[in-house]
């Protein structure tokens, strides 16, 4: 059922994995992490991967649960950002939270990186987005998108009193916003630097207890009952 809502967002080109129990859950705990970019290498073989709809779910599947990082740092940064380390059992985790990627249209390399009007654009299937998956909090790998949400919700159904700069680490501002809907319902958005890069992921795990303590507290609970 929510494939077929999500199939009816405009220009959506890739379904965000949803944790198998990620619906069950209470609203206060529904995390909703956010990758920037695909990238594909130009290749038959990868072009033809990156335009299947299921492609954003293969890359959790294969990267953030079964652990192969190809070389990459995004998740193994994102999971240490996260828990102060890559060793608990990812499937329970990625099971009980759901991951869109922004950026709707692949980069030709990896070294490619979309300018304004991609981040700008982009906003708009991520309110779709957040519509259905109802989360309580969005963490953005990245600030970039940030620089743009103001203008992009303008003419939408959806406001922020504005996006906040906060703790200067590894040589990235922290970024928050809140998003409020037509019915004053809020959700929470925190950017941090891309884990892609290189950073203090200790630092950013202190930044993040600030933040979301309560989640990650629960988080690690459900992690320990394994």
């Amino acid at each position: 059922m929510i494939d077929e809502q999500l199939s009816q967002i405009k220009e959506l080109k890739w379904l965000p994995w949803i944790g198998d129990r990620y619906n069950s859950i209470s609203f206060d705990n529904k995390l909703l992490i956010v990758g920037e970019s695909h990238y594909h290498d130009n290749t038959p073989d990868s072009i033809k991967k990156h335009k299947s709809p299921m492609f954003t779910r293969e890359v959790i599947e294969e990267l953030a649960i079964k652990r192969w990082y190809y070389g990459t740092k995004i998740f193994p940064n994102l999971h240490k950002a996260l828990f102060r380390n890559d060793e608990f059992d990812s499937s329970t985790f990625w099971n009980l939270v759901s991951f869109y990627n922004f950026i709707q249209q692949p980069m030709e390399t990896n070294k490619g990186r979309p300018v304004y009007d991609d981040f700008y654009n982009s906003w708009f299937q991520f309110l779709e987005i957040i519509k259905l998956l109802k989360p309580k909090t969005c963490l953005f790998i990245g600030t970039s998108a940030a620089n743009s949400l103001a203008h992009a919700i303008q003419d939408t159904e959806f406001t922020t009193d504005g996006v906040n700069r906060e703790d200067y680490i590894s040589n990235a501002y922290a970024k928050t916003a809140i998003l409020k809907d037509k019915d004053n319902n809020e959700t929470q958005l925190i950017f941090i630097r891309h884990t892609s890069q290189m950073l203090s992921w200790s630092s950013w795990n202190e930044y993040l207890q600030k933040k979301i303590p309560n989640e990650l507290a629960w988080f690690d609970e459900q992690l320990k009952n394994v």
